[in-house]
């Protein structure tokens, strides 16, 4: 089940998520949590909390859970990120949260307090934040590697099962820290030239999703995850003067 923002454009949210799902042979079940404008013009329209409490739940219960999993991406605010981890409470399959916090833009996408989204994070199997959202959770600036390994222990310490700080934006190799209960594992791969296309992190996140639901190790589905998005972005296609996956 995949569970985040509508992006009109789809390059990223919930659209760019079913997209990765799709191209990995995954047939996904869709969740709305705030329809939004991200062009000229930026508006967001929050759902419902109880709505898409509601929507998770029962689409949790159709699709049990042996050989599934959760995605969860865009929150908007803090009573959606309290309904979402109602929801979930009794899921007993892997459930992957990208804590989108801004759009590539820089606009927020998420309107609300730290403890609501460490809250959802303390009830899911893996945390992906990128620096600039790990730095957001912690109070800190986290900018280089030192300070997302630095930032991975220190929000395991939080409570949370499982942190994959993203370095896509570290100078030099895009190296991931993974901590998670096996230990750490630092994961690298190579820069790839030009600009980057939009909505990585939610096709990352996405993708570990479908590896946990076949049933890989976290370790495991994360490196099969990050060598098939590095794929990606190399094969970028042009649409409309801007690279998508």
């Amino acid at each position: 089940m995949l569970a985040g923002g509508v992006d009109p454009g789809t390059g990223a949210g919930i659209a760019r998520d079913l997209l990765t799902a799709a191209a990995l042979g995954a047939r996904a079940m869709v969740v709305g949590t705030a329809w939004t404008e991200q062009g000229q013009v930026v508006a967001i329209e929050a759902r419902e909390p109880e709505q898409v409490r509601v929507a998770m739940t029962a689409a949790l219960a159709k699709a049990g859970t042996t050989g599934t999993a959760v995605k969860i991406g865009m929150v908007a605010s803090a009573p959606i990120a309290q309904a979402m981890q109602a929801a979930i409470a009794s899921y007993t399959g892997p459930v992957v949260f990208d804590p989108v916090l801004r759009a590539s833009s820089g606009v927020s996408l998420y309107d609300g307090d730290r403890e609501s989204i460490l809250g959802l994070a303390r009830s899911v199997t893996l945390l992906t934040p990128n620096l600039d959202e790990a730095g957001w959770l912690l109070e800190r600036p986290v900018r280089t590697q030192a300070d997302a390994r630095t930032a991975a222990h220190a929000l395991r310490g939080l409570g949370i099962a499982a942190v994959l700080v993203k370095g896509g934006h570290l100078a030099g190799e895009a190296t991931d820290v993974l901590l998670g209960p096996a230990g750490e594992t630092l994961l690298s791969g190579p820069r790839v030239a030009g600009t980057g296309p939009r909505g990585t992190g939610c096709a990352l996140a996405t993708a570990i999703a479908v590896e946990l639901a076949a049933g890989e190790s976290l370790e495991r589905a994360v490196a099969a995850a990050k060598s098939w998005l590095t794929d990606r972005i190399r094969r970028a296609t042009d649409v409309d003067g801007e690279p998508h996956l």
